[in-house]
């Protein structure tokens, strides 16, 4: 895992504060985390990608197999594959709920409102009373999913502003974002219906 990050780190973009004359324009929201944001950024971080489809295509291999062990009376079979099903396309996404929940429950990070601030020198953190800013060549990553945006810090942690909280200053963030980060780095599942890579979009309103 270590050596993953470490390769990751070497392909980050380079810092385009410079060429693009610095940020013209702050976008400053502040964010209170519910259960639903915490669970779609964890559904999307699961389900979207390769990973998503493996779980997908092992979990229909499964059913398929589970019909075929059935009608050939392997009875055991396929009640082993049921459960495999299950786990990979409903259990999981229980667990992750239920994880949402807890974190919401039990993480300090979440039990006060925090502001963030996208400033040239970096992402400023407000809460409670402390100030920290993480520089943008510490970032990952962007992801947009339906109703939030989340800048990764590590393959496995980010920064997550739900739409709600974001409010007026999406068109500014959005741009802000795209101004420092290359669009190979900006993952816009924002139009997607579920989290997996081939999600058809949603239709726009008219």
């Amino acid at each position: 895992r270590k050596l993953a990050v470490v390769t990751a780190d070497r392909m980050r973009y380079n810092f385009n504060i410079r060429k693009y004359g610095g940020i013209q324009m702050k976008p400053s929201f502040e964010v209170k985390m519910t259960q639903e944001a915490l669970f779609e950024f964890l559904m999307f971080h699961t389900y979207h990608g390769i990973k998503g489809i493996l779980y997908l295509v092992v979990g229909v291999a499964c059913w398929i197999g589970a019909i075929i062990s059935f009608a050939m009376g392997k009875v055991s079979w396929g009640l082993g594959l049921v459960f495999v099903f299950a786990t990979l396309l409903f259990v999981v996404p229980s667990i992750l709920k239920f994880s949402a929940a807890s974190q919401l429950k039990k993480s300090k990070i979440y039990s006060t409102p925090i502001r963030y601030t996208l400033e040239k020198d970096g992402l400023r953190v407000e809460r409670a009373g402390k100030n920290k800013i993480t520089p943008w060549k510490d970032m990952y990553r962007v992801m947009m999913t339906p109703n939030l945006v989340a800048i990764y810090q590590t393959p496995y942690a980010a920064f997550i502003f739900p739409n709600s909280d974001i409010g007026p200053q999406m068109d500014p963030l959005k741009k802000t974002l795209r101004t420092l980060f290359p669009e190979e780095l900006i993952e816009d599942n924002s139009g997607k219906i579920l989290p997996f890579l081939f999600s058809r979009k949603k239709k726009k309103k008219k």
